[in-house]
């Protein structure tokens, strides 16, 4: 056997060897994006899970609310809270609390005004 058979024989081949490692790279590369991609899909589907439980939540806490807005406007819910109130029936404290009107700031000119009188 000659030398030149040798070094053949002992060679691997440079450009198949090339080629699989760029191939396992490019493999390799595109299987973590994938993993990634559904990692966040996942974390993504969890939060809109619990936005739409919130969101659901709210909306029953809203039609809640305006159920009960309308039943207490409603002219017989009026009329037996004032029948309560006439029969002493209600207290005070029970009594719903109404902004009062701004007052003017006073001034020297309301106190002559007064003495005046």
């Amino acid at each position: 056997m000659s030398r030149n058979q040798i070094r053949r024989t002992n060679q691997v081949g440079g450009a198949q060897l090339l080629r699989f490692l760029v191939g396992a790279g490019i493999t390799t590369a595109l299987v973590v994006a994938f993993a990634l991609l559904h990692v966040t899909n996942i974390r993504g589907a969890a939060e809109l899970k619990k936005l739409e439980v919130a969101q659901g939540r709210l909306d029953d806490l809203v039609k809640s609310a305006r159920l009960q807005s309308e039943r207490l406007r409603s002219p017989r819910q009026l009329s037996d809270r004032s029948a309560q109130m006439n029969l002493g029936l209600i207290s005070v404290s029970q009594l719903e609390i109404v902004e009062a009107p701004v007052r003017r700031p006073w001034n020297g000119a309301d106190l002559a005004k007064e003495e005046a009188r």
